[in-house]
């Protein structure tokens, strides 16, 4: 797997865990959006996401709840693909708390939107509902869950 990486999801999903992971096996830094949550609002963080994963060409793995819009405004302002690989993690691995919950659903409304132009674009898109292997540096194995 080389290029640019994006790992969406809702909370606790694992999006830091396989970031991290596919960081040490690739070799290349995990950027993570819930770190610009700390000082910038959602849409905010989501629109600096979106300008870096534009001018920045990679090799990168960026995973974070704002995601799904960062990717949303990349393909608002450009014609190519924001990402190589996106990766879209379905399966909590905790109980939610009802914000919880709402911020899943909201990623997953965006998702449902964004995804008909990502593979459009030649985005590699991986759903992971579950359990998960890394193979190699070149494959991510998703097991039915």
């Amino acid at each position: 797997m080389t290029g640019r990486v994006v790992i969406v999801g809702g909370p606790r999903v694992g999006k830091t865990t396989l970031s991290n992971r596919l960081a040490e096996t690739m070799g290349i830094e995990a950027h993570h959006s819930d770190d610009l949550i700390l000082d910038l609002s959602w849409s905010e963080a989501s629109l600096e996401v979106s300008k870096w994963m534009v001018s920045n060409k990679g090799p990168w793995i960026f995973e974070g709840v704002a995601l799904a819009r960062a990717c949303r405004k990349a393909l608002l302002a450009s014609h190519e693909a924001p990402c190589d690989v996106a990766f879209y993690m379905t399966h909590p691995y905790v109980a939610l708390s009802p914000g919880q919950l709402t911020m899943a659903k909201g990623v997953a409304t965006v998702w449902k939107e964004i995804l008909p132009e990502l593979e459009k674009r030649g985005v590699r898109v991986v759903t992971i509902g579950g359990e998960y292997e890394i193979v190699g540096a070149e494959r991510v194995v998703a097991h039915a869950g």
